[in-house]
């Protein structure tokens, strides 16, 4: 006896296309969608969507594993900002106090390669992260010169500070991070945001460069300490907020700066926020544009800034977090932002070390270690996230790809 005849996958016809609403017509198979179109969605799509089309059929399989599929990732037009996939994210390093420093990492994903050693940050305080590329800081030395470390090869870049003639008063930034991080540029700004760029294509810095201020700055950018949060690079414009002031947006390359106004009221809500900590992280959209995450009484929120005015959405709730162990009087840190993956870290009083996913707005404890934050004696906590770029991952992917 034959065995019945396959039925070749497609999407259903709606009612709008005079079909049943979900049904298929008597007799009737699915349209046919060839396997080259099929190829071209899927170089445009996320991790978890490549693995999945991978295993449809044969072809497909076969032309995803081959080089002409690696060349249409790397051309394929991608949503503005990327989008989110969580599939980037590789893990998180992390470093804390207790008697002296300690190291430990979270990963989602060892079979991808990784490189980074937590053991490092024993030594090395890690400053600021983006992709692959983590910032790191000798703890025991005055000497300004850092280390630029990428989890994916193991390289590290030696960025001497002698000659900047710039001290960095704003959190140093990485901008044009890309090609698996074996091209990026580090930015250092002092307080009259006078700026030097340090290039790794040409292992030097570059020129001085004066910023230019409009509407002319106020006082209180020349007042702020420097401990701000991690800064947020969208485009070409690298943004710092500035405890609870404002928000400071430098376009490096036209090399000018305005301050956006924070939401109204987005911090009357803050319940409880540990002393030289800030209420909220900077943060952006899965298409491009800037927000600013506020832990709330009750929930998570998120404010985003299109056509120069702000709107609030919820997150996720807190009694979702921890088994419902995070409530209106516990406090909460923010740590770093993934900007590929949408993952936001937190630390969070009487729960630990938390995971966020902006995309799907799900979190996940990843550790009920770090349960005490805003005392004298608590866990002093630093964090870095490791992230890999979609032709990065796609090509780790298909290189440990079986052919059948």
């Amino acid at each position: 006896m034959s065995s019945p005849k396959r039925r070749r996958v497609g999407p259903l016809p709606s009612p709008r296309d005079g079909g049943s609403g979900g049904q298929l017509p008597n007799n009737s198979d699915p349209p046919f969608i060839p396997a080259d179109l099929v190829v071209e969605i899927l170089a445009r799509s996320d991790t978890k969507t490549v693995v999945r089309g991978a295993a449809t059929c044969k072809h497909v399989r076969r032309a995803i594993a081959g080089p002409d599929f690696l060349r249409r990732v790397a051309l394929a037009p991608r949503a503005a900002g990327g989008g989110f996939d969580p599939g980037l994210l590789l893990g998180a390093s992390c470093a804390f106090e207790q008697g002296g420093y300690s190291g430990d990492a979270f990963f989602q994903e060892q079979r991808r390669p990784f490189t980074f050693d937590a053991d490092e940050l024993y030594l090395y305080e890690p400053m600021v992260s983006r992709g692959c590329l983590a910032v790191l800081h000798h703890r025991g030395r005055m000497s300004a010169d850092v280390r630029v470390v990428n989890c994916l090869t193991g390289q590290q870049t030696r960025v001497k500070s002698q000659g900047t003639a710039t001290s960095s008063f704003y959190p140093r930034a990485l901008l044009a991070v890309g090609d698996g991080g074996r091209s990026f540029q580090l930015l250092v700004a002092g307080k009259d945001l006078t700026t030097r760029i340090f290039s790794s294509e040409h292992g030097r810095w570059g020129d001085r460069v004066q910023t230019r201020l409009d509407p002319p700055a106020p006082k209180f950018l020349r007042t702020l300490p420097n401990r701000l949060s991690p800064p947020c690079v969208i485009g070409d414009t690298v943004h710092w907020l500035c405890k609870e002031k404002g928000i400071v947006a430098l376009n490096v390359g036209a090399a000018l700066a305005t301050v956006i106004e924070l939401p109204p009221k987005c911090f009357t809500q803050v319940k409880s926020c540990p002393k030289g900590m800030d209420k909220g992280l900077l943060a952006c959209t899965a298409d491009g544009r800037l927000s600013l995450l506020v832990a709330e009484a009750q929930v998570i929120s998120m404010w985003t800034l299109s056509a120069a005015s702000w709107s609030r959405q919820v997150v996720i709730h807190r009694h979702a977090i921890g088994g419902g162990a995070a409530g209106p009087g516990v406090a909460v840190r923010f740590l770093p932002f993934g900007e590929r993956s949408g993952t936001v870290m937190l630390q969070m009083e009487e729960v630990g070390l938390v995971q966020l996913d902006l995309g799907s707005r799900e979190a996940r404890v990843l550790s009920d270690k770090f349960k005490e934050i805003g005392t004298p004696t608590y866990t002093r906590l630093q964090l870095c996230l490791h992230e890999t770029d979609f032709t990065t991952s796609v090509e780790s992917i298909t290189k440990n790809m079986k052919l059948f």
